[in-house]
């Protein structure tokens, strides 16, 4: 599975997008904020998991993806006027 080179810290200053939490796609918390999470479960399988993949993980799980001007934005939904980043606890550095 495919994951990013460049840290953390350099992915959150050039991102525009400023995320509130991340969460676990797995977790219960995402099944229930996410109104539409078996079409969130499909994406990642579609973008993630497949060759060749447009999302990426970064050292903490979280998943980006790299916009038409080269900058990677986080995946992630709005809830309660808050933006959520998914995130893949299982790809974390320990």
């Amino acid at each position: 599975m495919p994951s990013l080179i460049l840290s953390p810290k350099e992915l959150d200053t050039q991102s525009k997008i400023k995320i509130s939490k991340w969460i676990d796609v797995e977790s219960e918390e995402c099944r229930a904020l996410d109104d539409n999470y078996a079409l969130t479960k499909k994406m990642i399988r579609m973008l993630y998991e497949k060759e060749p993949a447009y999302l990426f993980t970064d050292q903490r799980g979280y998943l980006w993806g790299m916009g038409e001007d080269g900058r990677y934005y986080p995946f992630h939904f709005e809830y309660q006027g808050k933006l959520i980043g998914y995130r893949l606890s299982k790809k974390a550095a320990n």
